[in-house]
């Protein structure tokens, strides 16, 4: 009887230590935190936000986004610019006329605008003393003062880094330009009424009166070109620093079309100044 028991609490011991601790586990209640909690309720839609909500394929062929431009200079933010400008002409001829002046600049949205005057100082050389002696004579400008309205447009523009390096970054603006040009001959009205000044003055040609005064000034060996208005067309960089200020190297022709007898002409221009 004794080895009976000894038997039975073997055996009990070896069933207790058998069981798996899964089933002690499951038989253990589980702590409060880990019960699940109910998911939360969604708040009714508002069917006055519809008319804004946009299918996900209408809003994947939009452009949802434009990629900035890296601005070292915004000149369209700036309200006015003031300059010194100086030109030369190639016209068709053996004359040189060269030109000095100023001018203000102001941004008008994606465009530049531009109004300048200058002075324009014309002489001859030795072959216009040589053409002086004989019958011909070349069509050219005596000196003058011009009135320039310019616009530019912007092509490409963007952030440079100049060299050498002592020089500060720069903001540089490829713009094709247009203009209007006027000319003015002082004195060439000289002895004329009120009413032939104000005719001649927007004329597109200068008068019989302006012709006269004007022949005793011209350079030998020259025939005054009669036309008073001027269209250029060209292209033009504008290197603008951070502080303000700006240079602008610019080449433009004359289009003959407003009844000039220089046909085509170049002309170069450096200018530079200041925007505020």
């Amino acid at each position: 009887m004794e080895a009976f028991r000894l038997i039975r609490s073997a055996l009990l011991l070896i069933a207790v230590l058998g069981l798996p601790s899964a089933t002690l586990a499951a038989e253990e209640p589980p702590p409060a935190s880990a019960k699940e909690e109910p998911p939360p309720e969604e708040a009714p839609e508002d069917p006055a936000l519809d008319r804004f909500r946009t299918p996900f394929e209408v809003l994947n062929e939009r452009m949802i986004g434009v990629a900035s431009r890296p601005v070292r200079f915004d000149w369209r933010k700036k309200r006015l610019g003031i300059g010194l400008i100086g030109s030369q002409l190639l016209e068709l001829n053996n004359f040189s006329s060269a030109r000095f002046g100023g001018f203000v600049r102001r941004p008008l949205g994606g465009f530049m605008g531009e109004l300048a005057i200058t002075r324009v100082l014309t002489w001859g050389s030795a072959s216009t003393d040589k053409l002086a002696l004989t019958p011909y004579r070349q069509s050219g400008r005596p000196s003058r003062i011009e009135l320039d309205l310019n616009v530019g447009y912007p092509l490409a523009e963007g952030v440079a880094t100049a060299r050498p390096g002592f020089l500060p970054a720069t903001e540089l603006v490829f713009s094709a330009s247009a203009g209007l040009r006027y000319a003015y001959y002082p004195g060439a009205l000289s002895g004329a009424t009120f009413g032939q000044v104000a005719k001649a003055l927007i004329a597109p040609s200068l008068s019989a009166k302006e012709l006269e005064n004007l022949e005793r000034k011209l350079p030998p060996g020259m025939q005054i070109d009669e036309g008073r208005y001027n269209l250029l067309t060209g292209l033009g960089l504008d290197v603008y620093f951070q502080t303000g200020g700006f240079l602008s190297p610019r080449a433009m022709i004359a289009l003959p079309i407003t009844g000039s007898d220089l046909g085509l002409w170049w002309e170069l221009t450096f200018s530079a100044g200041w925007m505020f």
